[in-house]
């Protein structure tokens, strides 16, 4: 049986926000190809890492002092949480 992925439309600046902060909690091969991939927005995501990728980009959102940053960060949670 292969792995359950969760499909989720990502732009650059997310793309790039994942790849900065959490891409240790990225062992897909699959995934890691989607997220480098500019011209790709549709990511696939092991629905078993996703719980974790978000905790990561939690504890960068927490600590974060820069406005911009903050708020990609939430948009970003929020979105991938939906697809929990």
């Amino acid at each position: 049986m292969g792995k359950e992925y969760v499909l989720i439309q990502l732009n650059k600046e997310e793309k790039a926000q994942i790849l900065e902060k959490a891409s240790f909690f990225i062992f897909d091969k699959t995934t890691e190809a989607d997220l480098n991939n500019g011209r790709k927005k549709n990511i696939r995501f092991d629905k078993s890492s996703l719980v974790e990728i978000i905790g990561e980009l939690c504890y960068y959102f927490n600590r974060s002092d820069d406005d911009r940053e903050f708020q990609v960060l939430d948009e970003l949670i929020s979105h991938l949480e939906c697809h929990v």
